[in-house]
């Protein structure tokens, strides 16, 4: 299991912290950049940050999210070289990534607040890059670290590329949200709300083919048309996550607790699993997700409108995690063998 203990990196360069360009407020009331002269072309001030993209660029993001969480949101999304361009990319042998870089921001504002971490950064000046992950890269951001705000903001991602004749500027936002809980006074302890019972759960297998059967009937422990958890290829050719039953869902929250014991995965398994095993925001809970197969790294929690969190019975609470899956056909189905944890 990778270490949580590693020195971060906070805010800009996916690489390193000068490149950025800061100007303080009010010492150029016209600032401008050009890119062919200072690669960032990033004009910022201790609370404000703008990033001019190029009109024409060779850049792509894809799948770009942000994991629901009460304390670290995790980034994940793909930025790659567009080499069908033609039109813009001259060289295509040359053409490469020079760097990412990132801020967090108000939504809807370029006004900074939150610090950004990139665990594993790209060294892009000694590494030919065309492709980069942010999940790959670990950008997150710990909600306790530097917000003074609750609400919605955006990561603002700007990857920068060359061909050595042309260059591109992209920029791209992931929305999140931090919760208002975190901006409320602390409860006196005797109005707080008690802690949630842990319940013992059983567990199953089962292979779902989306061409045959979409969903997991929990009772019969089986695939059928309806049920509990249900996965629907898109037009986008990725799964999406759903129920016939009224249950909603969160990815599970144990990689956030910093107690690295219980982060558990399909190789990593609890041996007496409970319900506490498997924590979640129930503020997070949702009745979609959207390309669920980005997400199959760690569990995802799935809760009924019958559960009782004070109960010893965990009735309607479930856990799954992806086993393994085939890759999408041409109408994005795909197969999958999934193990999940259900109340006894």
């Amino acid at each position: 299991m990778k270490s949580k203990f590693i020195t971060p990196i906070i805010l800009a360069s996916a690489f390193t912290l000068s490149a950025l360009s800061f100007v303080a407020c009010g010492e150029d009331s016209n600032p401008t950049t050009d890119f062919n002269n200072n690669q960032s072309a990033a004009v910022s001030s201790s609370s404000y940050v703008e990033i001019p993209p190029t009109e024409e660029t060779f850049i792509s993001f894809s799948n770009f999210t942000a994991t629901p969480s009460f304390s670290i949101i995790q980034f994940d999304g793909s930025i790659t070289i567009n080499f069908g361009d033609t039109n813009t990319i001259a060289d295509v042998d040359a053409v490469r990534l020079q760097d990412v870089q990132f801020a967090i921001v108000k939504a809807g504002t370029n006004i900074l607040q939150g610090n950004v971490t990139v665990l594993r950064p790209i060294d892009f000046e000694n590494n030919f890059t065309v492709t980069a992950n942010l999940d790959e890269m670990g950008v997150q951001t710990d909600l306790d670290e530097g917000y003074t705000d609750c609400g919605d903001f955006e990561l603002i991602v700007t990857a920068f590329a060359t061909d050595d004749v042309n260059k591109s500027i992209s920029t791209k936002r992931i929305p999140f949200t931090r919760s208002e809980e975190k901006c409320r006074e602390p409860e006196s302890s005797s109005s707080s709300e008690p802690e949630a019972t842990s319940a013992p759960l059983d567990s199953f297998r089962v292979a779902i083919d989306t061409k045959v059967h979409k969903c997991i009937n929990t009772t019969t422990k089986a695939a059928d048309d309806t049920g509990d958890i249900c996965f629907q290829p898109n037009s986008n050719k990725t799964v999406d996550l759903y129920s016939t039953t009224g249950v909603k869902f969160a990815f599970y929250n144990n990689n956030n607790d910093r107690t690295m014991a219980n982060d558990y995965d399909k190789d990593y398994l609890p041996e007496n699993p409970q319900t506490s095993d498997f924590l979640y925001v129930s503020t997070s809970l949702v009745e979609k997700y959207n390309d669920f197969l980005s997400h199959k790294k760690g569990f995802f929690v799935a809760i009924s409108p019958t559960y009782d969190s004070s109960s010893e019975v965990a009735t309607g609470f479930f856990a799954f995690t992806v086993l393994d899956y085939t890759i999408p056909d041409s109408n994005g189905n795909v197969s999958m063998n999934l193990l999940v944890y259900t109340g006894k």
